[in-house]
């Protein structure tokens, strides 16, 4: 029985495939008797014994009774259910003479046999479908996931995620094309002379099958919101059936970089630690260590879904952590399959995946909120707060207080628009602070000073008590009052503090920590746990950290960096001592050119604001040191630059202007560089931003440049973007990627003229036919029905390659599964396609629907009118479906002497593949 209490599959097939040996004995005239008699012959031989010897098991021999090999096969009239053997080598002397009294056990195919008969005994004796212990986890998982992903933030209850949550796109990337240098800019898109990837759905991460591939967003961009949400809709999917798992199926598990971290950690204690932190989202969510050493069920696979890489504080232990997860997906039998979760990094950070899975792990960039992207978040956010006519009333006027401020692009972020969202709800008449900072600050305040429902001055007061209280020596309590009431009075420096050394490495405890500040000295006669345990109340009550299961946190990385800020800018020497940390940390590239310090842009960010703030001296030598960084150009002095703007960072304007234009003017930079150092221009000064990205539409630069820079006008001038966009859709001087890249791009901005541009572009025969497909997949996000219209229309289409028509059909599963799985059945079924299609038709139709996609395959592999290949290459795609049914044809198409030894060798080899895919006993080899 499976863990589920149903018979396995695995056991049926088992028995399925005595069955058909048994058929075969009977038509070669021999019986089951003789065949055991043999088997106990060979195995007295193999022990040394005398071959007529009998050596019975009862009195601790090897010899198998008749009547117990009989019960492992099944009877005609099925009356009993076949007893499943012990022992694997039991099972196997009897079956090896079997398959060499019926000619199918040529010795150099004796160990594939060997291995899928014991790959085939272990799956009997566990089931195929996830066991209770594995959907008690995802039960749990999926109940934690569901909560929105800042609930400590807030004046009231957060609303739950799925309430709020808002689609998002990615795009893949080239190594190398996202570093550190990219920050938090939301509207970088490429940089040299290749443009962007198409975007797709970000859930499509997911479902590949990347052994490690890397996800990358700048702060706040959403990463750790994605993963949740893919935990919740895997777990709610897996959970919920008990059906066999799928060849290739993932069971997601969200783990904290910070837990992988330490050399005596390693992946499953990760993994088991991370089951154990939701105990209080389900009953028996735990899994031992040992579980993870083992697959799901057979055919499935452990997904590591990595967040937070980016927050260890150096690159050894990043580079650690990535190591030990390469060689974790890179082992055999493979049990895990990872996506790592972080801001950009430096190249040099993710080398040490490629080089250790010997080639290029993807990198995936999430997309920021698209305008219409944000106007749903907003409209969902304070729908979960007024009815519907108010909601829209409140998005309105929140949506025009973003304007006003300039905060448009900022509330891009999928952090920032929370944060500004809550702002508003405090308080809706109240303008919107100027700035990233100004915003943190605002919002610090709201969650400390102005929090009234959350008691916070109350709570303080009873710690202070409790701690006091504890003692009985009036002395003692004097000195205990004291010292507590030091530590409240200056909370918020300590928790700046406490930010800054956490920033810098020093990961210790909170009361390590903050031992070494002036202000914090626990009474003798305090207990060292009692004042541990007053400083965590203290400190957890405002607000600004949270209880986690390994301790107190800040709830966001930028959280961290916005209060390490204002500790490492607190006073004028500390400004002053940072200025120059920063002047002295400027390096020097090989051209003569300044390089920006080696910083997180958005700590960076933080830390400027601080030094810029006060308007004294070190104002005006922050502002030398930023124009001589800026003075003599270049690549990084444009990224520095328009990072820093994007953030809204509080530069001078003035003179970030004029370096900006310089740099936009700059024919030694690349096209994108220009556009990203206009557009950010036109933050500073729209006009003068605005008619550089106009000229960058209309110059001959490269096609995909122009559609960057219209992008950008639309981002700045809504009306003006537009109408550029609509004309460069049409240009047909521009390549087809950038003609749908560019229609795409107007659908954000005006849908209805992206819709019809889109429509178009799909039914242009003068387009490349993968670019019309690509323009009718999108045209399905923008309007489904008249883009699944356009996909059927190319599907049917005879003039297209056959290759095209498959891609087609898939495209069109995936947003109508019934549709699409009647044209892929068509596909395959169509004898005038090149058969490789169509089985690459029926291929896909196994994930719209599996079983007529495995009877396509399988009506394949049995025409013995198609060539080897073909056949071979079913029963491999076979195997990746339904690992058991594959398997046992590419068995038969190994032995096969009538096919092409070439043809029998490489089914042999699949067969393999299709062993240690599975774990099974072929994974050793």
């Amino acid at each position: 029985m499976s863990a589920t209490g149903e018979h396995a599959p695995g056991r049926a097939t088992l028995t399925a495939q005595l069955g058909e040996l048994q058929a075969e004995l009977r038509r070669r005239r021999r019986t089951q008797k003789a065949a055991v008699e043999e088997a106990n012959r060979r195995r007295r031989k193999a022990a040394g014994r005398p071959e007529d010897e009998p050596w019975l098991r009862v009195k601790g021999g090897l010899d198998l009774s008749v009547q117990t090999v009989n019960d492992w096969f099944p009877k005609r009239n099925g009356s009993n259910e076949p007893s499943l053997p012990r022992d694997f080598e039991d099972l196997w002397a009897v079956v090896a003479v079997i398959l060499e009294w019926t000619g199918q056990l040529p010795k150099q195919s004796e160990d594939i046999h060997h291995r899928r008969w014991k790959a085939l005994h272990a799956d009997a004796w566990r089931g195929t479908s996830l066991g209770e212990d594995v959907r008690a986890y995802l039960e749990a998982a999926r109940e934690s996931a569901g909560k929105h992903p800042y609930p400590e933030l807030g004046l009231q209850d957060p609303p739950a995620l799925a309430g709020v949550y808002v689609r998002r796109r990615s795009s893949r990337q080239a190594p190398g094309e996202l570093d550190a240098s990219r920050g938090e800019n939301p509207a970088a898109t490429t940089s040299g002379a290749s443009p962007a990837a198409p975007a797709e759905p970000a859930e499509a991460v997911f479902r590949r099958n990347d052994r490690v591939c890397v996800l990358i967003a700048g702060p706040g961009g959403g990463k750790s919101t994605l993963l949740s949400t893919w935990v919740r809709e895997a777990a709610g999917r897996l959970g919920g059936t008990q059906n066999p798992a799928r060849t290739g199926e993932a069971v997601p598990v969200w783990v904290s970089a910070r837990t992988l971290a330490g050399e005596e950690t390693q992946v499953p204690d990760a993994l088991a630690a991370a089951t154990r932190k939701l105990s209080r989202y389900g009953r028996h969510p735990e899994l031992d260590r040992a579980r993870f050493l083992e697959r799901p069920c057979p055919g499935a696979y452990w997904q590591l879904l990595v967040d937070g890489l980016d927050e260890l504080p150096n690159q050894a232990e990043r580079r650690a952590v990535l190591e030990k997860l390469a060689h974790a997906v890179a082992g055999d039998p493979p049990l895990y399959r990872c996506v790592v979760a972080t801001r950009p990094l430096a190249a040099a950070d993710l080398e040490i995946l490629d080089r250790v899975l010997d080639s290029p792990a993807p990198r995936y960039e999430l997309r920021p909120f698209t305008s219409d992207d944000l106007h749903t978040y907003i409209e969902k956010y304070f729908g979960t707060r007024w009815p519907q006519e108010e909601a829209a009333r409140h998005a309105q006027q929140f949506t025009d207080a973003l304007r006003s401020a300039s905060l448009v692009e900022l509330a891009r972020i999928p952090l920032m628009a929370f944060m500004l969202c809550q702002l508003h709800l405090a308080q809706p008449e109240r303008p919107l602070p100027a700035g990233r900072t100004a915003v943190y600050d605002a919002f610090t305040d709201l969650l400390y000073e102005n929090n009234h429902s959350k008691r916070v001055a109350a709570s303080h007061e009873k710690a202070i008590e409790n701690l006091v209280h504890s003692l009985q020596s009036p002395r003692a309590r004097q000195e205990a009052d004291k010292a507590a009431r030091q530590v409240h009075q200056h909370l918020p420096e300590l928790v700046d503090y406490l930010a800054h050394q956490w920033l810098i490495g020093n990961e210790t405890a909170v009361s390590e920590v903050l031992a070494s500040h002036e202000a914090v000295r626990r009474p003798d006669k305090v207990r060292a746990e009692q004042w541990d345990a007053f400083l965590e109340d203290l400190l957890r009550h405002t607000g600004l950290l949270v209880h986690h299961a390994d301790g107190l946190n800040f709830p966001h990385q930028t959280l961290l960096e916005y209060r390490a800020a204002r500790y490492a800018t607190r006073d004028k020497q500390a400004r002053t001592q940072l200025l120059q940390t920063l002047v002295t940390s400027s390096k020097t590239s090989p051209d003569g050119r300044f390089e920006p310090p080696a910083l997180e842009p958005s700590y960076l960010g933080f830390l400027l604001d601080g030094l810029l703030a006060p308007q004294d001296r070190i104002t005006a030598e922050t502002i030398q040191f930023v124009e001589e960084l800026t003075a003599q150009g270049g690549f990084s002095a444009c990224r520095f630059l328009t990072t820093q703007v994007q953030l809204r960072t509080n530069l001078p304007p003035g003179p970030t202007a004029a370096r900006l234009a310089r740099l936009a003017d700059d024919t030694s930079l690349d096209g994108s560089t220009r556009v990203e150092a206009a557009e950010a221009l036109a933050w500073v000064n729209r006009e003068a931003g605005a008619a550089r990205l106009t000229k960058f539409t209309d110059i001959s630069l490269y096609s995909f440049v122009r559609v960057e820079a219209a992008e950008a006008l639309a981002r700045v001038d809504g009306e003006a973007g537009a109408a550029y966009l609509a004309r460069l859709a049409d240009d047909t001087s521009l390549d087809d990627a950038d003609r749908v890249q560019t229609a795409e791009a107007l659908a954000w901005v005006d849908r209805e003229a992206g819709a019809a541009h889109l429509a178009r572009l799909a039914d242009d025969t003068s387009l490349n036919r993968s670019f019309r497909l690509e323009a009718a997949r999108v045209l399905t996000e923008v309007d489904r029905d008249t883009g699944i219209a356009c996909l059927t229309r190319l599907a049917d289409d005879s003039s297209l390659n056959d290759a095209d028509r498959v891609q087609t059909a898939e495209a069109l599963a995936w947003v109508n599964r019934e549709a699409g799985a009647a044209h892929l059945a068509r596909l395959a079924d169509d004898t005038s396609l090149n058969d490789a299609d169509r089985v690459e038709a029926a291929r896909v139709l196994t994930w719209a629907d599996r079983d007529t996609g495995a009877a396509r395959l399988t009506s394949f592999i049995n025409d013995t009118s198609q060539n080897g290949s073909l056949r071979v290459g079913a029963a491999w795609v076979l195997a990746r479906v339904d690992r058991d049914a594959g398997a046992a044809h590419l068995a038969r198409l190994a032995d096969d002497t009538s096919l092409n030894d070439a043809y029998r060798l490489r089914a042999a080899r699949v067969l393999t593949w299709a062993d240690r895919e599975a774990g099974g006993p072929g994974s050793a080899r």
